[in-house]
């Protein structure tokens, strides 16, 4: 039977897991909030340059309409200033489509035909010749002009010349800008291939390199895409959303493997040596016995084998007070408590101090509805637990082990957060084909994840001292006594009720309390006794709890020319070529 350790894990690793997917499940809803209207969700372009300097351009234009109904796209390119359209190609999903052009030097193609509409994600090929990339000695060419009114998710570029190039460059961004792109690369001395995860509104990319008269010719420009668009958003989200869930639950896993090592028990070996083993490796050890430990209460022993001080501590601790007649409970319906009339004389401190609170201005304290008396000494009982919780005149726990619980646990609140954050802002990327997002996303979902874990689980930190794991062993084997109670005879039920209290088995215990009751059984408890248990632990609780809550208390602007213009010699929007486009 597994101990209270070994269930306080699985409880654990439900939370775990539930929160990496929540993790996750940001990433997701960042994402899709990512998706902001209207985008290119893919946009590849060819440019094969002639010997006598000019260039026919391939452009294949992977349109999202983000559910719109449009009649098709636009794009402004600088054609021939003579107006020349004969060259011009364009197709949608591999199919002709009417398209009609207006302007000389800068021509706007405006794409598909005005009595119908389309939505979703379409292909459009376009294929033009541009007198010029540059000029005779250098490749200058704005292969994404900074005039696009949509981001573009991915951008692909393919450059072949007959001629070799050197001092090859790709800058990205906004206009001027000098960013280099996300890949550069030249397989061939004859070709330039370049990439990048994602530009917004107003961005472009441009591509730079000077021509040799040597080493070049061969190069051939790779495939276009064909085919219908392919819906890859849905994909993307999926594949982002598992590898975030994924990293977080990995981050969890290893922290909370972490915690446990570091939180080993000190236990006291039949030689007498002290060694180091894992809280749920002993409490597996751990065998039911009918003795509770001898040295602590209900409420402490509760308290120890939680390492942490609950409301049902606090009930354990004033049945238990009932017990040692420093008070009286009484009322089926009417839950009152009376104080005795002659007060123990070994009671310690914290009894003193409590029971003086609740009885300070009445020896009757009913707790039909909130008392103000009781909720004062119900938060100095709560007060008076946790300090005997962290005190070291018991030597329970390891020296250092509480300051270190905190630390872990506000830690890891701050890493959550902070990983939270980073998912925030660069979660937004999983919809690119590029995998540009993975490295930050990774960092985020660590974070968050073994940040989560070092809350959750820590603690794990709060060791225990030899002599406090031998009285946690006897807590424990005696709450598994109440756990596997069978055939009780009805004695000492409020001494087992306040155990059950103390040591969180009140379900078993009014569990056995019905077996007692039902004819058969091996033992029957009269029914006035029976309602004495059930309230105790069913109606006690809430009421107690009830009558002290109260008191608880980027883009950048272009001119028309810039995107053909060569206005600046290294940075965006400094070649021919460029323009942009939008839907209509």
């Amino acid at each position: 039977m597994a101990g209270s350790v070994v269930r306080r894990r699985r409880k654990d690793a439900l939370w775990l897991v539930a929160g990496g997917l929540v993790i996750g499940l940001v990433g997701l809803l960042v994402g899709l909030l990512g998706q902001s209207g209207e985008q290119v969700a893919r946009m590849w372009v060819g440019a094969e340059v002639r010997e006598d300097g000019s260039a026919r351009i391939t452009e294949v234009i992977d349109y999202d309409f983000a559910g719109a109904d449009k009649h098709g796209i636009f794009r402004t390119v600088p054609l021939d200033a003579r107006g020349d359209l004969t060259d011009v190609s364009v197709t949608m999903d591999g199919a002709k489509v009417p398209f009609r052009a207006s302007g000389t030097l800068l021509t706007e193609l405006v794409i598909g035909d005005p009595a119908s509409t389309v939505t979703g994600t379409h292909r459009y090929r376009i294929e033009y010749t541009l007198r010029t990339l540059g000029n005779l000695e250098r490749l200058a060419w704005d292969a994404v002009g900074t005039e696009w009114e949509v981001p573009i998710r991915q951008v692909e570029v393919h450059v072949v010349t007959p001629y070799a190039l050197r001092s090859v460059l790709c800058a990205a961004g906004t206009y001027g800008s000098g960013d280099p792109c996300g890949t550069t690369r030249q397989p061939v001395p004859g070709q330039i291939d370049a990439s990048h995860g994602g530009l917004d509104k107003g961005q472009g990319l441009t591509v730079y390199g000077t021509f040799t008269k040597a080493g070049g010719g061969g190069a051939t420009l790779p495939a276009a895409p064909t085919g219908p668009a392919p819906s890859e958003a849905e994909g993307h989200l999926v594949q982002g959303w598992l590898w975030i869930t994924g990293i977080a639950l990995a981050a969890a896993v290893l922290v909370t493997g972490l915690l446990q090592f570091a939180g080993r028990a000190r236990v006291r070996g039949a030689d007498g040596s002290i060694r180091r083993m894992d809280a749920g490796r002993l409490a597996r050890t751990v065998r039911p016995s009918g003795l509770p430990p001898t040295e602590l209460g209900p409420a402490q022993a509760g308290i120890l084998l939680t390492g942490q001080v609950r409301k049902n501590h606090l009930v354990a601790w004033l049945l238990g007070a009932g017990l040692d007649g420093h008070l009286r409970i009484t009322g089926a319906t009417r839950p009152v408590l009376r104080k005795a009339d002659e007060e123990p004389a070994d009671a310690d401190e914290l009894t003193r101090r409590v029971i003086g609170t609740l009885f300070a201005n009445n020896r009757d304290v009913s707790l039909r509805k909130h008392n103000r008396k009781f909720a004062e000494a119900w938060k100095e009982l709560e007060a008076g637990l946790k300090a005997w919780r962290q005190s070291d005149e018991l030597e329970l726990w390891v020296p250092g082990a509480e300051r270190s619980r905190r630390v872990a646990l506000f830690g890891g609140v701050l890493a959550t957060v902070a990983g939270v954050v980073v998912l925030i802002f660069s979660a937004g990327g999983v919809l690119d084909t590029g995998t540009g997002w993975r490295v930050p996303t990774a960092i985020g979902a660590a974070l968050a994840g073994g940040g989560l874990a070092a809350a959750v689980r820590s603690w794990e930190l709060v060791a225990r001292t030899a002599r406090g794991s031998e009285l946690w062993c006897q807590a424990e084997a005696y709450r598994l006594y109440l756990v596997g109670l069978d055939g009780w005879d009805g004695r000492d039920e409020d001494l087992l009720t306040a155990w059950a209290a103390g040591l969180g088995e009140t379900t078993s215990w009014v569990l056995a309390a019905e077996r007692a009751t039902k004819k058969g059984g091996s033992a029957r408890l009269a029914q006035p006794e029976y309602d004495h248990v059930r309230w105790q632990l069913g109606l006690y609780l809430p009421a107690a709890t009830d009558s002290a809550r109260s008191s608880s208390g980027g883009s950048g602007s272009s001119s028309s020319d810039s995107s053909y213009s060569g206005s600046s010699s290294s940075g965006v929007g400094g070649g021919s070529g460029g323009g942009g486009g939008g839907s209509w």
